[in-house]
């Protein structure tokens, strides 16, 4: 019960976060995370070296990127980090060698307290707040998270974000 009201003021709290935004070199940003994941042993890896910077809260933006990209290495084995400026919109991809997410689940994920990983278990994942804190976070950016299957296997996990 403690986890589940930390998780959920945890929630709450992200909306009347107070961090200022600032310009931040996302590369560097994900790149820090990539490592940080790297060296407790999760396969994640940032595929570019493009320097991208974006308008953001440094922090909240982070603790949604690592999210994302630390799901991807646990639950699709690995992580590949892909960030790019299409000219329109700043886009990191993440993308994973996993089973995907059937369909019916790709919206339900974001919801709170949904798990697909059937254990209750704590040592297997989380509550079910991680899609959508991180989904909420990268709203308030101005931005959206979209998850499709890749034709290849996996899941492709798309952070769009309006351009500074």
């Amino acid at each position: 019960m403690k986890a589940i009201t930390e998780a959920t003021l945890g929630f709450a709290k992200d909306d009347a976060d107070g961090e200022d935004s600032r310009n931040v070199d996302l590369t560097a940003l994900v790149g820090s995370i990539a490592d940080d994941l790297l060296a407790t042993g999760v396969d994640a890896h940032l595929e570019t070296d493009a320097r991208v910077v974006a308008l953001c809260r440094p922090a909240a933006l982070g603790r949604a990127l690592r999210n994302l990209i630390e799901n991807a290495a646990i639950y699709g084995r690995r992580a590949n980090i892909n960030i790019g400026d299409d000219g329109g919109a700043i886009r990191i991809v993440i993308e994973d060698n996993g089973p995907g997410i059937a369909e019916a689940d790709m919206e339900r994920v974001f919801e709170p307290f949904v798990r697909l990983e059937g254990s209750r278990h704590r040592a297997t994942g989380g509550i079910g707040l991680g899609m959508a804190i991180s989904r909420n976070i990268v709203r308030r950016h101005g931005g959206d998270v979209s998850l499709a299957n890749r034709t290849e296997g996996g899941l492709r996990v798309t952070v769009t974000l309006p351009k500074s």
